[in-house]
């Protein structure tokens, strides 16, 4: 049974916390994943004297007691292409024995993750091309592990193909170039790969795994400087991400009455976003990534038209096809919260001469992809939470039976401590979720379990300051953008004391 318990944490409280957070969006804290910080740690190999040590003793601290390395969470793509990734650079530039007894319990847990990879609803980003390249060389290494099977193998093969027998391969313009590293023996010295801040693709990992081939200077430069930044020895999987943590954090924040566009610190980011979407290609989640995509651009569209900058929705059409949206062009599999993020985008323009289009495409691709499941998944995020909760708020009014099953699961899946969970324990990002689509809900439709949604404010005011969070974002590994999940947790809070409780 679900208690009802007392909120920690007043109103004007939580707006300070607002406040404080503000001058943090954009710097694009991202935790330290296996993934990224082997592929840096085997460049000791090739650059001896640069303390790439430090990420070869950042590895050894974070093996979990199963033998494994990846995410606190249980995926198994993430567990298995991080261990790959972390037995090879072990394998290579580790030089004791208790790095070679760290390695045999790797494999162990590579083979049982193995086993389990067909429970995960989503493969990790570039799995079908950097778990092949990986196992080959893991092979080569003398290392006894699985040859995973892999979803959309052939829509891959197919692509990346296509890719390599262009006469000019435009790296930087394609989605490709963000997991380089499972590609890199086709790299050639004119092959032109770098972003201004010196990243492949604000890919550590990729990044590294150019500088195995051929040396750039603001390749390595870049490495040193997010490897400074972090301070812990590892290397985070995306950096930076100042677009896409500004975008999402305001989003948050604004659709619970946090903040207001004209407030100096808000009008900052926004300044700086419109800057970012004048360039006219659409929206990607960095400043230094050069391939747009529509889950950014949508909800980069919503903050600024509140904001009141002159966006057109024309910026959408490029992302149509037949019979769905895409994220990607060329993506393998559809994003439930692109199309998702698409409708909130499109409800702020209803006057727009495709809404009406658009609107019946997006509800047409969301019912078949639903087909009666209980639970709805995203490729971007591990919890079934994350996309379930947008779409209360995007549905209302358009399709109520949809955004009704979405509430009744909410409802009938949360845990006795008054959060939610799907990997077995509750977390906050998953509660904020959840308690910030249950007060949407109850703005619109009268609800009598309110015990439920006061348990759950009471269980996210309990983790208002933690300092880590879960990782529960889906990239080449799973990762936590920290300061978006911290905004998610005010605002919610905020949404839920702006009741009245």
């Amino acid at each position: 049974m679900i208690k009802r318990q007392q909120v920690s944490i007043g109103a004007e409280t939580l707006l300070i916390e607002v406040q404080k957070l503000l001058p943090f969006l954009g710097t694009g804290r991202v935790n330290s994943v296996a993934y990224d910080t082997a592929w840096v740690a085997r460049l000791k190999k090739y650059y001896p004297e640069n303390g790439f040590n430090s990420n070869l003793e950042w590895l050894r601290q974070h093996q979990h007691a199963d033998g494994s390395w990846g995410a606190d969470v249980p995926h198994h793509h993430d567990r298995f292409i991080s261990t790959l990734a972390a037995i090879i650079a072990l394998r290579e530039v580790g030089y004791d024995a208790q790095d070679e007894a760290r390695i045999r319990r790797g494999e162990a847990a590579l083979w049982r993750h193995f086993a389990q990879l067909s429970q995960d609803d989503s493969d990790t980003v570039g799995f079908p091309i950097l778990s092949v390249a990986l196992t080959a060389e893991a092979k080569a290494l003398g290392l006894h592990v699985p040859q995973p099977q892999v979803r959309y193998a052939d829509a891959y093969e197919k692509r990346v193909l296509a890719f390599l027998n262009r006469r000019e391969r435009p790296w930087r313009a394609s989605p490709l170039g963000f997991s380089i590293e499972g590609l890199r023996s086709h790299l050639t010295e004119s092959d032109d790969v770098l972003e201004a801040n010196g990243s492949v693709g604000t890919s550590p990992a990729a990044t590294a795994a150019l500088l195995m081939s051929h040396h750039r200077q603001p390749a390595l430069a870049y490495l040193h400087q997010v490897t400074q930044k972090q301070g812990d020895g590892g290397l985070p999987a995306l950096s930076p991400i100042d677009t896409y943590e500004a975008i999402w954090a305001i989003n948050h924040l604004r659709l619970a009455d946090a903040i207001q566009p004209d407030e100096p610190a808000v009008r900052r980011i926004l300044d700086f976003l419109w800057e970012m979407w004048t360039l006219g290609r659409g929206f990607s989640f960095s400043s230094y990534f050069s391939v747009p995509d529509l889950d950014d651009t949508a909800a980069n569209f919503a903050v600024l038209r509140w904001g009141g900058y002159p966006v057109d929705p024309g910026v959408f059409a490029p992302y149509e096809m037949d019979d769905q949206f895409c994220c990607f062009r060329g993506e393998t599999n559809p994003s439930i919260s692109a199309h998702l993020r698409l409708l909130l985008a499109l409800r702020m323009c209803e006057d727009y001469p495709h809404y009406e289009k658009w609107t019946r495409k997006i509800v047409n691709v969301l019912r078949r992809l639903e087909a009666g499941k209980s639970s709805w998944w995203d490729k971007w995020n591990a919890t079934p939470y994350y996309v379930s909760c947008m779409a209360v708020r995007a549905l209302q009014g358009i399709d109520d039976e949809l955004a009704q099953g979405r509430i009744n699961w909410i409802l009938q899946t949360q845990n006795a401590d008054g959060g939610w969970g799907y990997y077995g324990i509750s977390t906050p990002e998953e509660s904020a979720y959840c308690l910030d689509a249950l007060l949407f809900a109850r703005s619109h439709v009268p609800y009598e379990r309110l015990p439920q949604i006061d348990a759950a404010a009471s269980y996210l005011s309990q983790h208002t300051h933690d300092a880590e969070y879960s990782s529960l974002w889906i990239g080449k590994s799973l990762y936590t953008p920290f300061f978006l999940v911290k905004s998610a947790i005010l605002a919610a809070l905020y949404a839920y004391l702006s009741y009245g409780g």
